[in-house]
């Protein structure tokens, strides 16, 4: 039942998304446009998100409107809103659309990759061109970039972590895919999957031990109101993939098709940098506000998740992305 209430739910939104912009197809333009994410107003990637709209709306080929803090829905809601034809975009991650090419989510396993530096030479390799192409013609959807990066995650609860048996029985928030949830229990937590907008008051009523997140969203989030310690394990880069529903995409003209893709990745790439700076700009905050924020030795852990590359059969893929990446 339950199931069949969210696809109402989802197919209702689309439809009002759609119905408000019946025109928004129209190859002359302006192309209507509703950015959605489930991140708030003070999130790094909400403020890609309105640096975008800004560029694109001067152009005179775009009207976009920008809507956070899960005002579209969830955000596999507002994938499926763009499948269905809506004139959406989210900003997800590898870990939820490798339930459409399962290799795809390679690129977010833990420690893959140290920082967000190899995004931009990520998106040029021939592996990653051939997914691209996958997304679309298989499914409908439409891979902008995937050069977004909303930081390192790490273990946000109230107990120091060192190793992976101090993380034993602890109910820890992830996201929901089986990415996530084979990698934080082979860290040693208790992966507990669920919106990231029921986290705070999931903690505050002690049904969680904490979360897997990274300090922008912590920070934009408020945990440091309701959690002790930020454990800098720094487990997953999170990348950010933006997309949309093909169709709409493809009813647009070469010039603004261009330029969306073009603006995308040039911000995503500013705001690489800017997750950079606000990480450590906020860290410092929330050690003002009393939160422990800690360094540690991350081989333990870095130890523990080599099993999953196997589980999820990507240690020859893994193997192939570093040949075409010049890692070793």
């Amino acid at each position: 039942m339950k199931k069949i209430i969210g696809l109402l739910t989802i197919l209702f939104m689309a439809g009002m998304i759609f119905a408000n912009g019946s025109k928004e197809s129209s190859s002359k333009g302006p192309y209507k446009m509703k950015f959605g994410n489930t991140a708030g107003e003070k999130d790094t990637q909400t403020m890609g998100l309105y640096e975008v709209a800004k560029r694109l709306n001067a152009s005179g080929l775009f009207a976009v409107e920008v809507f956070p803090s899960s005002a579209l829905g969830d955000t596999d809601d507002i994938v499926e809103q763009g499948l269905q034809g809506a004139p959406v975009l989210t900003v997800t991650d590898p870990g939820r659309i490798m339930s459409y090419i399962s290799d795809f989510g390679v690129i977010q396993m833990p420690y893959m990759f140290e920082d967000a530096s190899g995004l931009n030479d990520l998106i040029q390799t021939p592996l990653y061109k051939e997914w691209e192409k996958e997304f679309e013609k298989k499914f409908g959807l439409k891979l902008i970039t995937s050069n977004w990066y909303s930081g390192a995650r790490n273990f946000v609860c109230d107990k120091e972590i060192n190793k992976p048996s101090d993380l034993k029985g602890l109910k820890i928030r992830t996201i929901g895919s089986p990415l996530y949830t084979e990698s934080i229990k082979a860290m040693g937590a208790v992966p507990t999957p669920m919106a990231w907008s029921e986290v705070y008051s999931a903690i505050q009523q002690k049904a969680i031990d904490g979360a897997e997140v990274q300090t922008p969203s912590s920070y934009a989030t408020r945990l440091y109101e309701i959690s002790k310690v930020t454990n800098r394990t720094g487990h997953f880069q999170l990348i950010g993939c933006v997309v949309m529903g093909a169709d709409v995409f493809n009813s647009w003209s070469k010039e603004a098709q261009d330029l969306f893709v073009k603006t995308f990745r040039e911000v995503g790439t500013e705001n690489q940098a800017l997750v950079k700076k606000l990480t450590v700009e906020y860290e410092k905050e929330m050690a003002a506000k009393g939160m422990i924020i800690r360094d540690l030795d991350k081989t333990p852990f870095i130890e523990a998740v080599q099993p999953v590359y196997a589980t999820l059969g990507y240690t020859k893929l893994r193997d192939e992305l570093f040949k075409q990446l010049g890692k070793k």
